[in-house]
């Protein structure tokens, strides 16, 4: 066993919605890895985070997840694919949390965030990776002194090392993704970049100035 496979094993615990996980898998949906989600759910419970705002729903895997945390936890995700929105409010109902959850179908770049109305604990992104730099910029604002925002698959499985990449869309993707990890690391706000699951991106949101 490599050490890798070690810390995953630790990080990961027993599947709160395996039929969530056996619907992602049958329909190759894209989901947070177990031992990144575990880590994710951590940081909320050490910050008592309770209002979310996810950026890609899918099929609410994720969501219900962070739901599972406590039953103060609400979440405002947001998702542009019908089927996968239409899913997601299925498994909101199947595991009676509908009424802590909001699902709104929208491209997130095509919404006001003014829209969302309050501040959130926590921002999570998780959607079209080549956009983290403009989702963090537009609704980063609207996470709270103190609040986190969290970022995955940072490393694309191993795409932002690659030096010679023949297909366009994927070079272009990791130069995005690249780029906008070096951003976030240069630019003195408290971060981590953790080596979990597909590379986890933790942010602590600090007043002006108080970064260091």
């Amino acid at each position: 066993m490599e050490i890798f496979e070690y810390i995953e094993n630790m990080n990961s615990r027993p599947e709160l919605f395996p039929d969530v996980l056996a619907y992602a898998r049958e329909h190759k949906v894209p989901i947070m890895d177990p031992d990144a989600l575990q880590v994710m759910k951590h940081h909320m419970h050490l910050t008592g985070a309770e209002r979310i705002l996810e950026i890609g729903t899918a099929i609410g895997y994720s969501a219900l997840h962070m739901l599972s945390v406590s039953d103060a936890v609400k979440v405002v995700t947001i998702e542009k694919d019908v089927d996968s929105h239409r899913t997601a409010k299925d498994f909101f109902g199947l595991y009676g949390v509908a009424g802590r959850v909001d699902p709104i179908l929208r491209d997130a770049k095509a919404i006001d965030p003014e829209m969302l109305r309050g501040q959130f604990d926590m921002l999570f992104i998780d959607a079209s990776k080549g956009n983290n730099e403009y989702f963090f910029e537009n609704f980063s604002p609207y996470v709270k002194d103190g609040g986190l925002i969290i970022v995955d698959n940072i490393l694309l499985r191993g795409l932002v090392v690659e030096e010679e990449i023949q297909s366009r869309n994927r070079r272009r993707m990791k130069e995005k993704v690249d780029a906008f990890n070096k951003r976030i690391a240069a630019s003195g706000m408290y971060s981590s970049f953790l080596p979990v699951g597909d590379g986890l991106l933790v942010i602590s949101k600090q007043e002006e100035g108080k970064n260091a």
